[in-house]
């Protein structure tokens, strides 16, 4: 399956509509069945957590919230282009912009990304890769969809628990945009040299990357 990128329906849907509240709903079912938000609490558990993480496309908030929950006194900045959630801890800092132009990545020595670089072409990621190499960040914890097709039946099978149409259509764009063996770091444009790459799959769809700066 070659990588492809089409627009998903829930990024054209006000934030009020019905469908768009049901597919970020689904969203969180399947980050559960994913094991995302407990992977990104292993992974941070095994660094310093007297640093500075910068989560791009936080969507949400609902990573950042688990985050800050498990962890004290985390300092932690999150970036989308939409207003923070109502209830947003006070110890995240929320930057309302874009995540290409943001300042944000100064202040970062680990970069986090969860099921937001797969709706990015190729020219993108490498723009994105050269703003992160150029930056003080260290380290980066990524979470991406597998592209692969036996991901698209395990989605299938969640009609049986009511996902909604955007999340059925939507989530198979995911798949065709998901990442595969050493695409992603390659696509950012980080160099072996200069970077630890490590890059995982799991049973359950998940595409993972930890990079660390040599």
């Amino acid at each position: 399956m070659l990588r492809q990128v089409t627009p998903e329906i829930l990024d054209s849907l006000p934030d009020q509509h019905p469908d768009a509240q049901s597919s970020r709903r689904d969203l969180r079912i399947i980050n559960r069945l994913m094991g995302s938000h407990k992977w990104f609490q292993q992974q941070i558990s095994r660094l310093t957590q007297d640093t500075n993480y910068l989560e791009i496309g936080a969507g949400g908030g609902d990573l950042a919230m688990s985050l800050v929950d498990h962890f004290e006194n985390l300092n932690y900045t999150a970036i989308d282009r939409i207003d923070p959630p109502n209830d947003l801890p006070p110890q995240i800092q929320w930057l309302k912009e874009d995540l290409f132009s943001s300042t944000g990545y100064e202040l970062a020595d680990t970069l986090l990304a969860n099921l937001i670089l797969h709706h990015f072409e190729d020219a993108a990621l490498s723009e994105l890769g050269a703003r992160i190499q150029d930056s003080p960040i260290q380290s980066m914890l990524v979470s991406e969809p597998c592209r692969r097709q036996l991901h698209k039946y395990q989605l299938a099978a969640g009609r049986l628990i009511g996902f909604n149409h955007v999340t059925l259509h939507d989530g198979n764009v995911s798949i065709e945009a998901g990442f595969v063996g050493d695409e992603l770091p390659n696509l950012l444009g980080l160099n072996a040299k200069h970077w630890d790459i490590k890059t995982a799959t799991s049973w359950m769809g998940c595409y993972r990357m930890v990079a660390t700066r040599r």
